[in-house]
């Protein structure tokens, strides 16, 4: 192992972060946590927006800021000024990346737009995520979540057909653009490694929902036909489903004959293994309800644990539907070491969810806090751009940093 083993993986680089809410805020946390040194902008009076969602919250911080800005630095500048845009364009020549998720137009008015910045900074790399992207002809266009999901058929094949479209839940979308553009930014990196020079890369929630459902896409591109509505079920496996329990509800994946024969030994249906209407996949999926019906019958007969337990020991794929309580709290979670406790400055120890990479020899920074609004100013205006803390108080008393009470207009 060389020296520096044992240190994560992105150790020296540093993010100038001027992103809020969550899909931006997810991608530099996620870089946060791979060792880069991330110094999150954050406007006067509130911060960013998610700040203010509460509840839940604890020690009057949002459990969702949280939750998306663990091992950041904050510092607080007021953009509508010429002094705090001043500052945030030296921070940006003092550092490696650069991520904001406004609406596009919104930097270059504040004149931080990539194209401001890459001649005086030739090797930064500029990232920027919206709704549509900066090569759309809808970049204009605010975009969110939600939206990403029902304009791009996510929605429409969400939920089963006796309802109608339904949002997936956890902000599925901003978590997997955020996941795109880290790649995208690690990209850029190895290019930078070759020829010297940064790039400006582009990332947009509509992109990534359609790129993210290319290979249900094929389908209707090879077909002309929408793919059917089925919820839980699936369309080219069978059985794949939620069943009930005596207690409570399981999810059984065994759409091959090697898993549904397992399945139905150690259910101990032998009869449905020897049934024609069952010998294939095929025939499965054509005899579905008698087929569902048997098995509801038989699951209902012992608790959830009861099937999770024997079943997963014979090699079925099968997982206990959990509430999120349940999961935070199951054995695998625990065997996991995904959770780790945490000492917030105000809401005291607090455990939080683990970055999901695992690294041999440079491994992820072990979580730390998300910072209050304005808790690193003082130290990043010192350390990184050299200023004494004459100049500081000055830019204080001028309202350029620190955390006044007017927030800057920036169009979201």
């Amino acid at each position: 192992m060389g020296a520096a083993a044992g240190m994560p993986p992105l150790t020296g680089l540093r993010v100038l972060d001027f992103t809020r809410v969550i899909a931006g805020p997810y991608l530099t946390m996620m870089l946060a946590d791979l060792g880069c040194e991330v110094i999150k902008v954050e406007s006067p009076g509130h911060g960013d927006d998610t700040r203010l969602s509460q509840p839940p919250g604890k020690g009057g911080e949002s459990a969702i800021f949280m939750g998306l800005n663990r091992n950041k630095q904050s510092v607080v500048l007021d953009l509508a000024r010429e002094e705090g845009r001043a500052l945030a364009r030296r921070l940006a020549g003092e550092c490696d990346i650069l991520v904001e998720n406004f609406r596009p137009g919104a930097m270059r008015r504040l004149g931080l737009d990539y194209e401001a910045l890459r001649e005086e900074m030739p090797g930064l790399i500029y990232c920027s995520i919206s709704g549509y992207g900066h090569h759309s002809r809808f970049s204009d266009i605010p975009g969110y979540d939600p939206i990403a999901q029902a304009e791009t058929g996510l929605m429409y094949m969400t939920g089963d057909s006796s309802m109608p479209p339904i949002r997936s839940g956890g902000s599925v979308i901003d978590v997997l653009t955020g996941m795109h553009a880290g790649l995208g930014i690690l990209s850029a990196l190895h290019a930078r490694a070759r020829t010297g020079e940064g790039q400006f890369v582009d990332l947009s929630l509509y992109d990534t929902a359609l790129s993210s459902l290319g290979f249900i896409m094929q389908g209707p591109l090879l077909t002309g036909q929408n793919p059917l509505r089925l919820g839980n079920t699936s369309f080219f496996m069978a059985p794949n489903g939620v069943y009930d329990c005596a207690d409570g509800q399981v999810m059984i994946s065994a759409g091959n004959n090697r898993l549904f024969a397992k399945l139905c030994e150690g259910m101990g249906l032998p009869e449905m293994l020897a049934d024609p209407r069952f010998a294939s996949n095929a025939t499965r999926l054509e005899n579905l309800d008698a087929m569902n019906a048997m098995l509801s019958q038989r699951l209902g007969e012992q608790p959830r644990d009861h099937w999770v337990e024997k079943l997963r020991r014979i090699g079925v794929p099968i997982g206990a539907v959990r509430t999120p309580l349940e999961a935070l709290d199951a054995v695998e979670t625990e065997a996991s070491g995904m959770l780790h406790a945490v000492q917030h400055p105000t809401a005291g120890e607090i455990r939080t969810v683990r970055n999901a990479i695992h690294l041999s020899n440079t491994p992820p920074r072990v979580p730390g806090p998300a910072p209050l609004l304005d808790q690193h100013s003082d130290a990043i205006l010192q350390s990184v751009l050299g200023l004494d803390p004459e100049e500081i108080a000055e830019l204080r008393r001028q309202g350029a940093i620190g955390p006044a009470s007017h927030p800057a207009k920036v169009e979201p």
